[in-house]
Formats: structure tokens, sequence, C-alpha cells
């Protein structure tokens, strides 16, 4: 083919690139606060911001620390799905990330000091689309686009009411 000899023999079709969404986000409080609701907090607070999450059990127990593995179901439009996860990243109060194991996905927070409090930047990133999906790319991409923007809203109305784990969203925390 064009002239070039090359043996084909034993390679698999390239992978098509990742599919996902980033959000940001700025949050009126600092960042070690934004950071702990989030990644010090997150097997009790996941499932506030992220309400798809039905059920979520660690397997270890607080700290949470890289290495730390979980299982969660989440239902989403009446399809429930089962996965596990790995905790690949805790850089406090920088930067908080997990890694799906049964599953190719991947999502990080990252935290930036702002004059008026933190940036919050989440991304969500499907590694691999499987073959009868990648018709529907630009749809998947929009989908995941809008959950990364929920999510986001989502933490920023958690975290400035000042709720922490063991309080409701609307309870607020004195300073």
């Amino acid at each position: 083919m064009l002239g070039l000899n090359v043996n084909l023999k034993g390679l698999s079709p390239p992978r098509p690139p990742a599919v996902g969404g980033v959000a940001r986000t700025v949050i009126s409080r600092p960042r070690d606060f934004a950071f702990d609701f989030v990644a010090r907090d997150f097997f009790a607070n996941y499932q506030r911001w992220c309400p798809q999450v039905v059920e979520l059990e660690p397997n270890g127990s607080a700290p949470v620390r890289v290495g730390m593995t979980a299982r969660q179901v989440t239902m989403e439009r009446g399809i429930r799905s089962e996965s596990t996860f790995e905790i690949v990243s805790l850089e406090r109060p920088r930067l908080f990330a997990i890694e799906g194991i049964s599953e190719p996905f991947s999502s990080s927070y990252e935290f930036e000091c702002e004059a008026q409090g933190t940036t919050l930047i989440f991304t969500f990133e499907l590694r691999e689309i499987e073959f009868s999906m990648r018709p529907f790319v630009k749809l998947i991409r929009a989908a995941l686009q809008d959950g990364a923007e929920q999510i986001v809203e989502n933490l920023r109305a958690l975290i400035e009411t000042g709720a922490t784990s063991a309080q409701p969203a609307g309870a607020s925390q004195s300073n």
C-alpha cells in the first residue's frame, strides 16, 4: 500500500481518544476547606454531590489514601451500573483523583487558590468507548460535559453552605 511494506500482523487497531468533560467553578471558601470536603471526607460526601451513586463501599477504613479502592453502584436514566475504582492521587490541598479498575474511567478534582476563594476544576474521562458506541461519541461527550458541570455546581452549593459530612446541605457552619 503506497509503496510501504508494513507487517500489521499482531497489531491491534488504534484506540480512539478518550472522551470526557471538564468544568470549573469558583467556590467562596478556602482551598483547604474545599479539598477536605472532597478528598478527606470523600466516602461521606461523594453521594451528596453525585446523586447517581446509589451504593458506595470503600475497601478499607479512614483515612482516605492512595491505593484505596471502592465499589460503587450508579443509577442513571434507569440503568444500573457497578464498578470499582482506586484512589490514584491525593496531593493535599491541590489534587484528588480516582481511576476505574473494572471500567475505563478517570476523574480528578483540582483546587487552585483565588482571591475570592477556590477554583475547582473537575475532569471526567472515559478512556475507552465500546466499538458499538463510537457512532455516538458526540452525544456521549455532551452528556459527560453536562454531568461535569452539574458536579461542580453541586459541589459549590454544598461547600459554600459550610456543610460538613455530618451536616445536611441546608445547615451552615459558623467560622
